[in-house]
């Protein structure tokens, strides 16, 4: 299981962002980020889709926060990215012929379910705040 570099770098930008008390630039976040800022600047057009993130245009414009921290989550960037989270096929309804009686069914259950409670649920004040390892406690 691996997460791809857009949900990376878009969460990445979404903490820089935040962490700035006004407007930040692509160009800036990139050379923070160490990210092409074109790369950024389509990254940024969908979490503005999304509403996570506003921009203001012109000389001293930028990016900044469309909501506060503890209203964006995990979740809520992948789904600006079109994303989500599947464990695997087995657990759709349509997805396994075998799924009565499969005894590993369970586990990639658990595994989602997992995910769901601790994962997407991690917020950007939870993040800002430094509190993961007290949230998983």
């Amino acid at each position: 299981m691996k997460v791809n570099t857009k949900i990376r770098y878009g969460l990445g930008m979404i903490v820089a962002i935040a962490l700035e008390k006004s407007q930040v630039n692509t160009t800036e976040l990139g050379n923070r980020m160490q990210v092409s800022a074109k790369y950024l600047r389509k990254l940024a057009g969908s979490l503005e889709k999304a509403k996570l993130i506003k921009s203001v245009q012109g000389v001293y414009g930028g990016y900044s926060l469309n909501k506060k921290p503890e209203e964006i989550t995990i979740e809520t960037i992948l789904n600006a990215f079109g994303e989500n989270l599947i464990i695997s096929d087995c657990l759709n309804e349509n997805g396994c012929p075998q799924m009565e009686g499969c005894l590993t069914r369970p586990v990639w259950k658990t595994l989602e379910s997992t995910l769901q409670k601790h994962f997407l649920a991690i917020t950007l004040k939870d993040i800002l705040e430094n509190r993961l390892t007290e949230k998983q406690q």
